[in-house]
């Protein structure tokens, strides 16, 4: 009733059973209560997303703690949604899954709610001296790329581990990424300047599309459609309180620290309205270039960048 006759509903009451019928039947969503017999929640997240990548997931759970939302998006769940206890909350919940499964991806890079490069990110985490995961997604490829403390340490991907991994991981075409908290790799495969290694990666990527090219581009008898580089004009990084720790060609530090503060606080309001987690990221495009903000409890950052053809 509540999903007015537009849903053909599936139910499993086994992690076994589920499998069973996405083997037989086509499904545009999942919604899995994290309280399952034999494998959990979280577990059962996993493993349809190294399944069903493509699979669109919601949790359901009747205690929605910060700890179980952050489990649950850092393992492919695009919702975590509490267990209602009205028919008007479930009415919303409804609302909510229509949404979720009308929504289609554009092509590109995808983070949560917003559209970024998956360089800008790396950027970002290591101008913020983060540590965290970049899980990459793209057709059959599946890859990881780890940042420690501001460094890229390791990367695999496509069968390759090391500098290529992470070379072939940036010259995706599109795809989608998700960002998750840090954990160790099982080992240490890259070394050197996050800068260089980025600039190298985009070295192998346009050498790559060169040679990929048809014929009457290379000889000129045809249009190419190539971004310009863009390179770093402006950073700023700050404490959570909003104290400058370090400042690079940023012209008026007090006025970008009051921006920072605001979009830490709509961001905090938008994600009380919102059920999707913390909002910690936003990009400004413009003409030559772009801007991406990051207010976080324990750091501010801020970065704009430039095309090489522009004036900044």
């Amino acid at each position: 009733m509540l999903s007015t006759g537009t849903w053909e509903i599936h139910l499993a009451n086994t992690a076994q059973v589920a499998l069973d019928l996405l083997k037989r039947q086509s499904v545009d969503l999942a919604v899995v209560d994290m309280n399952m017999p034999l494998l959990d929640g979280i577990q059962f997240l996993n493993l349809l997303g190294k399944r069903y990548p493509n699979l669109k997931k919601v949790t359901l759970t009747a205690f929605a703690t910060e700890e179980k939302r952050s489990q649950c998006l850092a393992n492919g769940a695009e919702l975590v949604i509490e267990k209602p206890r009205t028919p008007d909350g479930f009415k919303s919940v409804f609302a909510m899954l229509d949404d979720l499964v009308s929504w289609t991806p554009q092509q590109g890079f995808q983070g949560m709610l917003r559209r970024v490069g998956l360089q800008d990110v790396i950027q970002m985490e290591c101008l913020g001296r983060n540590s965290s995961v970049l899980e990459v997604r793209y057709e059959q490829i599946h890859g990881r790329i780890f940042i420690e403390d501001g460094s890229i340490i390791h990367a695999y991907g496509d069968g390759l581990s090391g500098e290529p991994a992470l070379q072939r991981l940036l010259a995706l075409p599109g795809g989608s990424f998700e960002l998750m908290p840090f954990a160790a790799p099982p080992k240490r495969s890259i070394e050197g300047q996050w800068e260089s290694l980025l600039m190298e990666a985009a070295r192998v990527r346009d050498e790559g599309a060169a040679e990929a090219a048809p014929k009457e581009n290379k000889d000129g008898k045809g249009p190419t459609s190539t971004m310009p580089p863009a390179r770093v004009v402006e950073t700023l990084i700050c404490s959570g309180q909003g104290e400058p720790l370090f400042n690079d060609k940023c012209a008026d530090v007090n006025a970008r620290v009051e921006r920072l503060k605001k979009i830490a606080a709509q961001a905090a309001e938008l994600a009380k309205l919102v059920p999707l987690g913390n909002f910690d990221r936003l990009e400004m495009q413009f003409t030559g270039g772009r801007a991406i903000a990051q207010a976080r409890a324990d750091r501010m950052v801020f970065v704009r960048t430039a095309h090489q053809t522009a004036t900044s």
